[in-house]
């Protein structure tokens, strides 16, 4: 089985989408809405809310993209490109794990640039017709940014060079005038749209960039790459910058004081990143460059966090913290660059915003936000129209710093952001373990993990199956994580005594089980719901 992602073609793409739409009012699954309108003026556009996906593994394809539109999704950060591409770029697989917090060790997309391109150019042709035809939403209220790092030579190479023209002006590429021709073509799947619309869709995809740069990246290459993107491309530019920011004594205090103590960093990595003091001299000399460009100069915030792989979540030495913990810290971030700046420094923000924080936020004047944790969640896409949905009436023009200082100690004293005892150590109900209410986690699994037995009502989970991709989590509608939640089968004692799941394995005289921390040898020592689930297994 192939790690790698096939593109649908634009034909596939383009039919598919307006009959879905037309007959379900769905695009690739995903219910459509049109979102609450929450205006925000940015980067020389409107757009019609200040909420989409992050970069990441929602803004590869084309589909996903789409499918974003129509949950809501109205900013969209495309996944970072750099000079590696494609089959050169490794990406150790399961790349993604997410248990609460969400941790990943990938970074930029998987396809070559090319292949990225022409997704991007799909993807806004695409989402400019469903909008026309099916009155979406404003076709111009929504906007494409960039992603591009990871150096300057990186950035000046021929091929990022050449993806940066194009999204600039997608006529330069041979995709926009095949794609044109091929919606010609297919002008009997509107009734709306017309050919004189198709040829006014603008051939500018961005006029904005992300710049993401790798942890330790020297102050002068940030700012050589920076001054390239606003003087040479004459793109919008927000800079990514990292949560180490606040200072290694911070973040390891605001950590260990929400109970996530366990998180391995060291002090070294805080002291390789930029530093507070060189951060605002650099923005505040190149704001002042923008300013004189007529081009905009914020800060996006912020960065995933390094962590150090200790219990083998994913493959390697080091894996990047997102999710709540990292909401902790971006937040700071936020708070140290908006006094600096006395509010006048736009910022964007991607970490950790989910339904419990995105109104506060964006009343503070932090916008757009974007997610790509919350979107592997329970709901997935749905959670986008969840956000949308509760997105305050007004954002301010610029941050209010006081209000931002106010929210900063709101999440500080809120319980909501303190770990959760594990499920795997917790005392649930036999429901969660025995669970077959709806069977989804059967249904959804991809490596056939979650094992219905029909005849008992009930699903078990096999270890040896699992590469905890959590995909059965983002569709219980019951809020469990079914790989760790529900009743395991384990090879062995290892493999048992490795995880935290409640479970059992054979020993060919019988069986040894673990249940709430108890282990449990004898048949009619389980609890009764879990008998007939053992035996089945004995034979």
């Amino acid at each position: 089985m192939s790690d790698r992602m096939i593109p649908l073609s634009f034909e596939t793409l383009l039919c598919t989408a307006v009959k879905e739409l037309r007959e379900r009012n769905t695009l690739f699954g995903v219910p459509v809405v049109r979102p609450k309108a929450c205006p925000v003026d940015f980067c020389g556009g409107r757009l019609e809310t200040p909420i989409g996906p992050a970069a990441g593994p929602h803004t590869q394809l084309a589909n996903n993209l789409v499918a974003a539109y129509g949950a809501g999704g109205r900013i969209f950060e495309l996944k970072t490109v750099q000079v590696i591409d494609g089959e050169d770029l490794p990406v150790e697989k399961p790349c993604i794990y997410v248990s609460g917090e969400a941790y990943n060790v990938e970074w930029s997309t998987e396809l070559t640039i090319k292949q990225a391109a022409a997704e991007y150019i799909k993807a806004w042709l695409v989402i400019r017709l469903l909008a026309r035809e099916f009155d979406l939403g404003d076709p111009e209220g929504f906007q494409f940014h960039m992603s591009v790092g990871y150096d300057l030579a990186g950035l000046q190479s021929e091929k990022v060079d050449r993806f940066i023209e194009t999204m600039k002006d997608a006529s330069r590429s041979p995709s926009w005038s095949l794609y044109l021709s091929q919606i010609r073509a297919h002008l009997e799947l509107f009734q709306v749209v017309n050919e004189d619309y198709v040829n006014s869709i603008p051939t500018q995809i961005c006029n904005t960039v992300t710049l993401s740069t790798l942890h330790g990246c020297p102050v002068g290459e940030i700012r050589r790459m920076i001054a390239y993107l606003l003087e040479e491309k004459g793109l919008n530019t927000f800079v990514k910058c990292n949560p180490t920011l606040v200072g290694y004594d911070t973040a390891r205090r605001v950590l260990d004081e929400n109970g996530y103590g366990y998180l391995a960093f060291d002090r070294e990595g805080f002291d390789r990143d930029l530093q507070p003091d060189y951060a605002v001299e650099l923005l505040t000399d190149l704001k002042a460059l923008a300013d004189s460009l007529g081009l905009t100069l914020g800060v996006k915030l912020t960065n995933t966090f390094p962590v150090a792989i200790r219990n083998g979540e994913l493959p390697g030495e080091t894996m990047y913290l997102s999710g709540k913990p990292l909401f902790l810290l971006s937040i700071r971030t936020a708070q140290l660059l908006s006094q600096a700046f006395e509010g006048m420094l736009p910022v964007s923000f991607s970490g950790g915003i989910d339904a419990h924080n995105v109104a506060q936020v964006l009343s503070v004047g932090i916008a757009p936000v974007t997610v790509a944790t919350l979107l592997l969640q329970q709901g997935g896409y749905k959670n986008l129209s969840r956000l949308c949905a509760l997105a305050p009436e007004e954002i301010p023009e610029r941050v209010d710093v006081a209000a931002l200082d106010a929210l900063v100690d709101t999440v500080a004293a809120d319980p909501y952001y303190q770990k959760r005892q594990e499920r795997g150590t917790a005392k649930r109900p036999l429901d969660s373990l025995a669970c077959y209410k709806c069977r989804n986690c059967v249904d959804v699994c991809p490596n056939r993990a979650n094992l219905a037995l029909p005849e008992l009502k009930k699903a078990v989970h096999i270890e040896s199956l699992c590469n905890e991709c959590g995909n059965c989590a983002c569709l219980c509608p019951f809020g469990y994580l079914p790989y760790r939640d529900k009743f395991t089968l384990f090879d062995d004692e290892t493999t048992m005594e490795h995880s935290e799941n409640d479970g059992f394995y054979l020993t060919g005289e019988g069986f040894v089980a673990r249940v709430n921390g108890m282990e449990i040898c004898a048949l009619e020592e389980l609890p009764e719901e879990l008998r007939p689930v053992v035996t089945t297994f004995l034979g």
